[in-house]
């Protein structure tokens, strides 16, 4: 039941509001999903597994282990895998586990699950893209596998990139991956086969909303034609957050207000390129002291023009004090900062 039933009394009388707050329910009553996004928590090792937490936008609540509530009897894995990416596709939510986790589709509204695969290649899973109506692609530690969507399931592994894939983007005739191998690579999107190899990178990818592809090296910007497969490098004057030992979506979002490019540095700062390297000459935002991006760290929410930012108290993500932090995405001005106290090793935010 509701901790917190009385606010369902009143929901009613409660204006909706344009920004995040806070509270610990476990599922919100019918109306749903619709207004707020969505946090994958990777799980707290050896205690529980990965799930999903919600918050609301107009009730300024974040209900914690949405997916379990839904879901009565499933889980998102083991105490000892990691729930760690998710994204809406065709009204669908895809969540992919690393360290043995499985590959898992719930209904985007209302997370009842309508597919699973447990076990995936190399035990290992990385991120999903969808590719059209019936195909989509998974990345793996060994490999990139094709999807068929409905029902759900793998198809033989795909040989025009080879080890371990990580993040991916499909734009126009082009997919484009982040290689450990190789950096970025663009594939045909009919067929899956090699279009071209585009370089070394850390981090990617983001649409801009020039309609250009966005990936980033330590050091620099890497501008993308979705059409041409041009390269442009920008160098940023300062170090381009990633995690070298694990996977984490990487932690660059994009504007779709104006053409703006927004990713961490230092664990603590958020740029924002905007065209100019001048834009790059000081942090956009920088988080309070003594917090920490934790996971991919930063989400950028369309409908609100806002970015939802990750933190923690631990630079490892490892203590009970977990706070988002809302900033508008064209000033940087903090709107709203949401405390919420559990292990919740968020791994990022995801919106409709």
């Amino acid at each position: 039941m509701h901790k917190n039933l009385r606010s369902w009394l009143f929901a009613g009388l409660l204006l909706a509001v344009a920004s995040c707050k806070d509270d610990n329910n476990i599922a919100p009553a019918p109306g749903k999903y619709d207004n707020g996004f969505y946090v994958i928590s990777e799980g707290q090792f050896n205690v529980a597994s990965g799930d999903i937490n919600f918050y609301d936008y107009d009730l300024d609540t974040m209900y914690q282990r949405a997916y379990s509530a839904e879901n009565p009897g499933k889980k998102l894995g083991t105490p000892t895998t990691s729930m760690e990416f998710g994204t809406v596709y065709n009204g669908k939510l895809y969540l992919v586990g690393k360290y043995d986790g499985p590959f898992v589709v719930t209904d985007a509204k209302t997370l009842k699950e309508t597919g699973r695969i447990d076990s995936l290649p190399g035990h290992d899973g990385r991120a999903f893209v969808g590719v059209d109506d019936s195909r989509g692609l998974l990345s793996t530690a060994v490999g990139l596998y094709p999807v068929t969507l409905s029902p759900l399931a793998l198809g033989t592994k795909i040989t025009s990139v080879d080890g371990e894939v990580k993040d991916m983007i499909k734009s126009g005739n082009y997919i484009f991956v982040m290689s450990a191998k190789d950096g970025i690579v663009a594939l045909n999107a009919n067929d899956y086969s090699l279009a071209k190899k585009l370089g070394t990178a850390v981090a990617g990818f983001v649409q801009g909303k020039d309609g250009n592809i966005y990936a980033a090296s330590a050091t620099q910007l890497k501008k993308i034609n979705a059409s041409t497969l041009a390269v442009d490098s920008i160098t940023t004057g300062v170090p381009v957050f990633f995690n070298e030992w694990t996977y984490y979506n990487s932690s660059m979002v994009a504007s779709a207000t104006d053409n703006a490019i927004f990713f961490i540095s230092e664990n603590n700062k958020v740029y924002r390129y905007t065209g100019d390297v001048a834009s790059l000459s000081a942090p956009f935002i920088t988080l309070p002291a003594g917090q920490y991006f934790y996971g991919k760290g930063i989400g950028y929410d369309k409908a609100k023009n806002c970015l939802v930012l990750n933190s923690n108290t631990n630079v490892y993500g490892s203590d009970p004090n977990t706070t988002i932090y809302i900033h508008n995405a064209t000033t940087g001005a903090l709107q709203h900062s949401v405390y919420y106290e559990g292990y919740i090793f968020p791994g990022m935010a995801v919106f409709h």
